[in-house]
């Protein structure tokens, strides 16, 4: 269940992210909100099914959270492709692309830290209780979490106060 919750939590972390990023482009938005769900749902079945907790598949686990991490390249590339570099401009939009790499940053050096693990591989013994692979993964993903929220509150206060931020005419919203 644990894995299971930091699965949703990232599939929830994304979906305001896509829900304010492609405000204006529906087709895109459903595609990507589909695939981080997908991607959410394998998350949360390799956490859930028993075959997946054995030793040997916790590189596996760790993968699996990674690329569900990575996955936010795509669309904000995208995003970044289709707004231009002159929307750069407005600082809410640097802070709020800037705060889903640093959230991405977060849950892979989570993972890296948990599939390898680290600490506890050079200090056998002195990591039982405090500062465990397994802790610093969830502390990362919190970090991840506030950092994702800062970045949300800059996006939704762009769409609500930019005067930049007008959609184009309803014929034009299918439009990719």
């Amino acid at each position: 269940m644990d894995y299971c919750g930091i699965a949703l939590l990232i599939t929830g972390s994304f979906v305001p992210w896509l829900y304010y990023g492609f405000y204006c482009s529906l087709m895109p938005k459903i595609f990507y909100l589909c695939l981080t769900i997908f991607l959410g749902l394998s998350s949360v079945i390799v956490s859930l099914w028993d075959k997946f907790s054995e030793p040997h598949f916790r590189p596996f686990r760790a993968g699996v959270f990674m690329s569900f991490g990575l996955s936010g390249v795509i669309p904000g590339v995208h995003w970044l492709i289709s707004h231009g570099l002159t929307s750069w401009i407005e600082s809410s939009i640097r802070a709020s692309f800037t705060s889903l790499i640093v959230m991405g940053a977060l849950y892979i050096t989570g993972g890296l830290l948990y599939a390898s693990r680290i600490p506890e591989r050079f200090f056998p013994g002195k990591c039982d209780y405090w500062f465990h692979s397994h802790q610093l993964f969830h502390i990362l993903v919190i970090c991840a979490a506030v950092v994702h929220y800062h970045g949300i509150t800059c996006m939704a206060d762009y769409r609500l106060n930019s005067p930049n931020a007008v959609c184009p005419a309803p014929d034009e919203y299918l439009e990719y």
